[in-house]
């Protein structure tokens, strides 16, 4: 019995550890912007996007990014080929199939473009409205001079 309880811990702790902090949802935006508006980073990505991962792994190494993403923006990731439904400033978005596995999320359209192409930064201010879009791997040190663009 303590083995299973340790090994529960063990996997509690890790899945914890994994959570990204400054990460918020499209959920939890709306109240979080209500408490405290702030502008809005949206990291769209698909989940076979290797310069997704390779732009993941470049976050999770530079703690001033992260610092910069918890204090001063509400960072959301968002895959687009999710298909649950998102409700996002008054507007619910659905997942649109193209063939027989394949399509994309009209959310991912409306913020990224037509010409959405991965992974895609999209900054927003508190309102909502779009101030710069950046498709392609930004190095961290680009990722900071974007953000400092914001107004």
């Amino acid at each position: 019995m303590k083995i299973k309880v340790l090994i529960l811990l063990l996997l509690l702790g890790g899945f914890a550890f994994g959570q990204k902090k400054y990460a918020v949802s499209f959920e939890e935006l709306p109240l979080k912007m209500t408490e405290n508006p702030k502008p809005v980073v949206v990291k769209i990505y698909t989940d076979w996007c290797g310069i997704c991962k390779i732009q993941d792994k470049q976050v999770e190494k530079d703690i001033e990014l992260q610092q910069i993403f918890a204090k001063d923006f509400y960072y959301v990731e968002f895959n687009a080929e999710s298909r649950a439904d998102i409700t996002f400033n008054g507007r619910t978005y659905r997942f649109i199939p193209h063939g027989t596995k394949g399509g994309i999320h009209e959310l991912a359209v409306a913020l990224g473009g037509k010409q959405l192409s991965y992974p895609c930064w999209v900054l927003l201010d508190p309102g909502y409205y779009v101030t710069a879009r950046h498709s392609g791997l930004l190095k961290p040190k680009q990722l900071k001079a974007l953000l400092s663009s914001e107004p």
